[in-house]
């Protein structure tokens, strides 16, 4: 009976005790989210560097939860662990679990955050990333019972609203912690990176099946998430990191919701006066990510402004820096890449630029690729099938070669100028590289 007593009473204790620990980080709110809605938060003064803040500096409040006092170098934290098990342990429905995984997914990543901030060893911070790395396999396992209402619960779209808007504020997370690691830790963020978006892409897929609903959903929220005046073109870079990691049957949901993310940057910038193109000059200078992404965004950007011809060339002159960026960073990299001719100023005004790579990921040449639908807006095939489209295309770059042998932005233009597609890609590709994209695209 004593013993009884004892277990009895050492179980309460740890419950009293796990709870006042998981009282120290109680979130802001549970159910809505805090985020600023509303178009922009820049007024004329605004710096380029300040933009910048406004899109990528992400802080606790703004995922919902408070700033973390017990990390996961604590010897208490297994009690907050503790507590977090017995919250989901007695949490029975599957859409309150839901959103329970979801508060411990922003949680551990602002834990996360911290510790880099505070340069702490990379035992510590590769803990929490594993850490992190499991509540987005567990947000993903909850979220598989909660489909069957997905379409008869208001609550459900609430959910997804909110998850949607969170789930982009830890990549922007994730991207800046690529920026402050060393490069031991970096492969393991970088790998957390891809594992999010495959998981953000998933949910968003089993939660919204109907596609249409699904773009609308994705656009308004990210109109919804507060920032810059530039805030479209980070959006973008959001989109087009997704399509890569979606299911198949959403990519053309990200696609479209891309091409309408291009037309409002496209409107921002007409309206924009010569001072504020230069401060965005500067904001794409300065701002986190794969330059690379950045460059095809600017290309797809520059064929909407074709009848805009100093805007065109103000985002040639941005393209150009980022080029340079490009072959900067792959040269002060790594010392066992062959340096890569600088472009001229004037290159590819009309085109794409490709980048070649070896098979270390050493970049060869900058190449420009015309489009077959730039040389021509009438271009048809011989061959009586398949008959030429006259729906318009998403300007986006996905790029295949024809059977006439000319590269199509994508297989919209293709089939738009009735040619059939040979394989996915440029036109000019070695096998290895045919073989690789085909790999890509069945996955």
């Amino acid at each position: 009976m004593r013993n009884k007593i004892i277990i009895i009473l050492t179980i309460v204790g740890a419950l009293l005790t796990a709870g006042m620990v998981m009282a120290q980080d109680a979130p802001v709110a549970a159910d809505e989210p805090v985020l600023i809605s509303g178009a922009t938060t820049t007024t004329a003064t605004t710096t380029a560097a300040e933009d910048v803040n406004l899109d990528e500096e992400i802080n606790a409040e703004d995922l919902g939860v408070t700033a973390p006092n017990i990390l996961p170098d604590s010897p208490f934290y297994f009690l907050k662990e503790l507590g977090r098990n017995i919250q989901s342990f007695f949490t029975f429905n599957s859409l309150a679990k839901a959103k329970l995984q979801e508060k411990f997914s922003n949680e551990k990543l602002i834990e996360l955050k911290t510790l880099i901030e505070q340069n702490q060893n990379q035992e510590r911070i590769e803990n929490a990333i594993q850490n992190y790395q499991g509540t987005l396999d567990d947000l993903k396992k909850v979220t598989e019972k909660v489909r069957e209402r997905a379409e008869q619960s208001e609550e459900v779209g609430k959910f997804l609203d909110k998850f949607i808007q969170q789930q982009t504020l830890q990549e922007r997370i994730l991207q800046k912690l690529e920026t402050q690691v060393s490069t031991t830790t970096l492969e393991k963020i970088t790998e957390t990176r891809e594992q999010h978006l495959e998981r953000f892409g998933e949910v968003m897929n089993k939660l919204q099946e109907n596609k249409e609903q699904l773009q609308e959903r994705l656009e308004q929220n990210l109109q919804e998430i507060s920032g810059s005046e530039f805030k479209n073109f980070k959006n973008l870079e959001i989109l087009q990191q997704l399509e890569e990691k979606v299911p198949e049957e959403a990519k053309e949901a990200i696609q479209r919701a891309q091409e309408n993310a291009l037309k409002r940057l496209k409107g921002d910038l007409e309206k924009m006066s010569p001072d504020d193109q230069a401060r965005f000059k500067d904001y794409i200078n300065s701002i986190i990510d794969d330059k690379e992404t950045q460059m095809e965004i600017l290309d797809s950007l520059k064929e909407q402004v074709k009848a805009i011809p100093d805007l065109k060339e103000n985002l040639l002159q941005i393209r150009n820096n980022v080029m340079n960026t490009i072959r900067e960073r792959l040269q002060a990299a790594t010392t066992t890449c062959p340096e890569v001719e600088k472009p001229a100023a004037d290159f590819c005004k009309n085109g794409r630029i490709v980048i070649d790579k070896d098979d270390k990921g050493c970049t060869l040449e900058f190449k420009c690729v015309i489009p077959a639908e730039t040389e021509t807006e009438t271009s048809t095939s011989a061959s009586p099938t398949p008959q030429p489209s006259t729906g318009a295309c998403i300007t986006l770059w996905d790029p295949i070669c024809g059977k006439d042998g000319e590269t199509y932005s994508n297989e919209c233009y293709a089939t738009k100028a009735g040619v059939e597609v040979d394989y996915n890609g440029a036109c000019g590709m070695t096998i290895k590289e045919k073989i690789q994209n085909q790999l890509k695209a069945g996955q």
